[in-house]
């Protein structure tokens, strides 16, 4: 199963602590004519919209999976975006039918982020309001952008396993690593979701009153997180902890 029950806690958590009602993560293959959409994880759509969305072909105007801009910008660009983005907004015509679709089903887009993990190949994960619903607070799209990239993160990682588990992907992974490489990797799969959560806010610059806010966690506990991540890693502080963060996931 590619989402296990802390990834399931995890969309649930971020979707009551951003207002958000609704999440949906799926892989589109655009290799082909017409796009085929794989369901990995769904909290509050409703599955017969999601029917529509592929079997009416919605899926092939959806403007945060358009090849065009998809295959136009770097890989590493997954950013959250929201639906007032120029990347989204210069789809223009091509995305009509999709946000006419939207529309009549009551959904409210908030926006959503696209991972290429090879071209023509995405991993999105998408945030919805309800039309309907009176909502008496905005979204905190900074904390949603990032909780939806542990999301992906947490998935993406989960696809990893899935590989490795045949055996085969993992001799294939091995013959592209080297020795020293694959011994780093190791020690950054001892740390938990939190820990590597709390590990990228620092690489992002954030300090721990930031971090604190944008993962929802106490001053008190980001510490402790901090000692155990140095522990684990056998560094001593943030400056290192950037480096070796760099140096193996960049």
């Amino acid at each position: 199963m590619l989402v296990n029950g802390d990834i399931r806690e995890y969309a649930r958590s971020l979707g009551q602590d951003c207002g958000i009602e609704s999440i949906h993560v799926f892989i589109s293959d655009k290799t082909t004519k017409d796009t085929r959409i794989h369901c990995i994880g769904n909290w509050g759509v409703d599955e017969e919209v999601l029917d529509r969305y592929q079997q009416a072909g919605i899926c092939d105007t959806d403007p945060f999976i358009d090849t065009q801009v998809n295959e136009g910008v770097g890989i590493e660009d997954r950013a959250f975006r929201e639906v007032n983005n120029p990347n989204v907004t210069r789809c223009g015509t091509r995305a009509e039918a999709y946000w006419q679709f939207v529309s009549d089903h009551d959904v409210d887009v908030v926006g959503a982020a696209t991972m290429r993990l090879q071209p023509r190949l995405y991993l999105t994960v998408g945030a919805h309001r309800a039309r309907r619903k009176h909502h008496a607070s905005s979204v905190p799209v900074e904390r949603l952008s990032f909780g939806v990239q542990v999301l992906q993160d947490r998935i993406a990682a989960n696809l990893l396993t899935v590989l490795l588990a045949g055996g085969r992907g993992y001799r294939t992974l091995m013959a592209v690593v080297d020795a020293g490489n694959a011994q780093e990797f190791t020690k950054f799969a001892e740390l938990s979701a939190r820990e590597t959560e709390v590990a990228r806010l620092v690489c992002d610059g954030k300090q721990n009153k930031e971090i604190a806010w944008l993962a929802n966690l106490s001053e008190y506990t980001v510490e402790n997180h901090l000692r155990r991540i140095y522990q684990k890693l056998g560094i001593h502080n943030r400056a290192a902890l950037v480096a070796r963060m760099n140096g193996v996931l960049a």
